[in-house]
């Protein structure tokens, strides 16, 4: 069974074109058969830089995550796993953030204006921030 329309696999399967270094997803969860994980599998067949592995709930605090809430996607990239986190599954607007931030973390990107990048080094605390998204 097939998550993705063929046209839509075959618009990120253009995108991932695009990428330079491997990027690899993984899902935190509790186990199980899930369309979640079905949807990981065909992403990483789209594209010979994605990998795809799963980690036990247990395993949650490595990717930081909290076990609390999964199921739970991380991204590692060239230079180790991303702080950028996908809690539940990446359904409607999610899923084409997460394929975005899949090719920007191959690519080492980062769009940012040189004005916010200033900001942000100059922060001297952690920041804890988190966008929600919700059906309209």
């Amino acid at each position: 069974m097939s998550i993705l329309p063929k046209n839509v696999a075959q618009q990120v399967q253009e995108l991932f074109a695009g990428m330079h270094e491997p990027v690899e997803l993984v899902l935190v969860d509790d186990g199980g058969d899930s369309e979640l994980l079905a949807l990981m599998h065909e992403i990483a067949d789209l594209s010979d830089h994605v990998t795809f592995q799963r980690a036990a709930a247990g395993q949650a605090e490595e990717f930081g995550l909290d076990k609390g809430l999964l199921p739970a996607i991380a991204l590692g990239g060239p230079q180790g796993y991303s702080r950028a986190r996908f809690l539940g599954a990446p359904a409607g607007h999610e899923f084409g953030v997460l394929i975005q931030d899949i090719v920007d973390l191959s690519q080492q990107r980062i769009e940012l204006s040189d004005e916010t990048k200033e900001y942000l080094e100059g922060l001297t605390q952690d920041v804890h921030l988190q966008v929600f998204t919700t059906p309209t």
